[in-house]
């Protein structure tokens, strides 16, 4: 997959509509300061920087990296969040053992083929007990469990990087890898983290008309659009 096709799929200025961003504000209350010094945050995958600014704001006491596949996603970041941006693979992260104190990555992992060198790699540049919130599509989402009886594709899945086929809609997400809410909390156990919280939050591409009903069924994570967790290394 390439990094121009990473950028138009990838977390980009209007994330900050996402209920995901509110859910996460919440879930980051979970990593309150314990001591003094500086917290080092990674943002993996940060689009146009929408978590640094507004999860994590310009507080001069967390120095945030933002880390993204596309060059004109961090050249977004840059000018936008004052802060500093790498261009890099999230399976293959160039920084040291224990660098960061919390990574934030944000409908990163569903478009990865190597998932479990990417949970491997946040796991190794994480402190010991170090945080991780990451949140993803939802496969098993009410809406998609709907759609499969009458024959549908899942939303945000696609059969082809060319054309949408067999759903509503014409945006073509790129997702490689689709998880449930057991499947997420599954695959993070496995890979060493301790969950601490999970939630669901609303799918904004829904129809107006049932947003209110995706708002009923945000409240169960097994059934809401999107998944967002927080847990830490170990």
């Amino acid at each position: 997959m390439t990094a121009d096709f990473y950028s138009k799929t990838s977390m980009g200025a209007d994330f900050s509509r996402n209920p995901i961003v509110k859910v996460q504000g919440e879930q980051l209350r979970l990593a309150a300061r314990t001591g003094p010094g500086t917290v080092r945050v990674l943002d993996l995958g940060c689009g146009a920087g929408t978590p640094t600014k507004i999860l994590l704001g310009d507080d001069p006491r967390i120095e945030i990296i933002g880390a993204d596949l596309s060059r004109e996603a961090i050249d977004v970041y840059l000018a936008g969040t004052n802060r500093n941006g790498v261009q890099l693979d999230a399976q293959r992260l160039p920084f040291t053992d224990g660098a960061f104190d919390i990574v934030i990555s944000d409908d990163v992992i569903e478009h990865l083929v190597d998932t479990d060198a990417y949970a491997r790699e946040i796991s190794r540049v994480l402190k010991d007990d170090g945080w991780l919130f990451l949140s993803t599509p939802n496969l098993a989402a009410w809406f998609n469990r709907i759609g499969l009886l009458l024959g549908l594709q899942p939303a945000f899945t696609e059969v082809s990087f060319e054309k949408v086929f067999g759903r509503p809609g014409d945006d073509i997400v790129g997702h490689l890898r689709v998880f449930t809410s057991r499947s997420t909390r599954e695959f993070l156990v496995h890979h060493g983290y301790t969950i601490v919280d999970i939630r669901g939050a609303r799918f904004d591409a829904l129809p107006r008309r049932i947003r209110l009903l995706d708002g009923f069924f945000a409240r169960f994570p097994s059934l809401a659009g999107n998944i967002a967790v927080a847990c830490r290394k170990g």
